[in-house]
């Protein structure tokens, strides 16, 4: 199957304005998610909507394209990518997620193989913080893999009493910002409209559990933090020199 990796990288984010030139262990920060991302796919593209991140991303040696700055969300830069180089399978791989690695990538292919998946993710481990973490978001998933519900909230509801952390169990992790699209998904995603949970949850892979498409959920044991702050940076260079990958 021919596959196209797409990191979107928005300059403009309102929390962390130029996030994605970030220094992170003396590197931006972009490097790290396309690092991961080249080691695990053939081609990767990164999508931006400023000339900075195309010059970073084309001085360290990879791909990069402009896209409309009109793009409301990271899944439709990848449609635009889409629309102009074809593939068989598009990875949208969130760019602000320096702590991904190609083997959460290729689990996340490896879905694939099973031809009526048309939606993939991943998932991993939930930790009594991030089940009280808003920004760790928590997916629940049927005993085939598929995910039932994405929410910023603790889930499920304990009505005799929530314990003070998520009890063991084989359908309940946090997601990571990795999602597999066969083409005609990523054109019928873009088309539909944000819809009353992605609008309350400001989660957008929750339009496509409105629109009745399932999503595959692979488990992976590596952990990845979303830099929405400035201060979850020095958060990531400990992580990254834990893991040998930062000095």
């Amino acid at each position: 199957m021919n596959v196209l990796g797409v990191i979107p990288a928005r300059f403009a984010a309102q929390r962390f304005p130029g996030k994605p030139l970030a220094s992170i262990a003396g590197r931006p920060m972009i490097w790290w998610v396309w690092n991961a991302a080249q080691k695990a796919l053939p081609r990767v593209v990164v999508a931006t909507d400023d000339r900075r991140i195309v010059e970073t991303v084309r001085r360290f040696g990879g791909e990069a394209m402009l896209t409309s700055d009109q793009c409301r969300s990271g899944t439709d830069r990848v449609a635009e990518v889409a629309r102009k180089i074809k593939a068989g399978l598009y990875l949208n791989i969130q760019g602000d997620e320096p702590l991904m690695t190609a083997r959460t990538l290729w689990k996340v292919l490896a879905l694939h193989a099973d031809r009526s998946v048309c939606l993939g993710t991943v998932a991993t481990v939930l930790t009594p913080l991030d089940w009280i973490d808003p920004n760790a978001v928590k997916v629940l998933v049927d005993k085939r893999g598929d995910s039932l519900y994405f929410s910023r909230s603790p889930l499920p509801y304990f009505r005799d009493g929530a314990p003070k952390a998520p009890p063991p169990n084989k359908l309940l992790f946090k997601h990571l910002g990795v999602y597999s699209y066969r083409p005609e998904t990523l054109r019928a995603f873009v088309r539909w409209p944000a819809g009353f949970f992605e609008t309350a949850e400001k989660l957008e892979q929750l339009r496509a559990l409105e629109n009745g498409v399932r999503i595959r959920v692979a488990v992976t044991p590596d952990d990845s933090i979303g830099v929405d702050l400035p201060g979850n940076v020095a958060r990531v260079e400990k992580i990254l020199k834990r893991r040998g990958t930062a000095s």
